[in-house]
């Protein structure tokens, strides 16, 4: 009896196994990272919506040519003066893109890029940040949540 329980057991073990990794198998995830270049005419806010088009292309194609992609994550440097600097990060599921095909909520903006990029100065007067808000982020919290990082250093 101890013998029939033991293969049982041991059969049901080597199920479970065998049906994770299949599901294992079966989740496939894509992370790519496009580089988009600037001119130097363009606003910044030119450079997120294109930035924001390239994204969707990107996503849209990558669970068009691969059924198996389960999600799919896309990171959009922008090349500006031969200055590069991460502009957004989109990360869908294949589900969710499918209920809701709209880029913004499942991207995540660095709003520190367009000073980076050099699309304004350090010194910019709260009537000069409304760019900054077109990308979510409100131009006061960026210095306080500044302060609040460990590595700030005020010299």
């Amino acid at each position: 009896m101890s013998l029939h329980l033991r293969l049982f057991s041991a059969f049901i073990l080597a199920a479970v196994f065998f049906a994770a990794s299949i599901s294992v198998s079966l989740a496939e995830t894509k992370k790519s990272y496009l580089i988009l270049d600037s001119d130097g005419s363009q606003s910044f806010a030119s450079l997120v919506q294109q930035a924001e088009d390239l994204a969707k292309e990107s996503i849209a194609r990558s669970f068009q040519e691969n059924p198996a992609l389960t999600e799919v994550t896309v990171i959009i440097t922008a090349d500006r003066r031969r200055q590069r600097v991460p502009v957004l990060r989109s990360r869908v599921s294949r589900r969710d893109w499918q209920k809701d095909a709209r880029i913004e909520q499942w991207t995540r903006y660095f709003a520190d890029a367009q000073l980076l990029l050099g699309f304004r100065d350090g010194n910019t007067s709260p009537a000069n940040a409304g760019s900054s808000q077109a990308i979510g982020l409100p131009a006061a919290s960026r210095s306080t949540s500044r302060q609040n990082d460990p590595g700030f250093r005020d010299d």
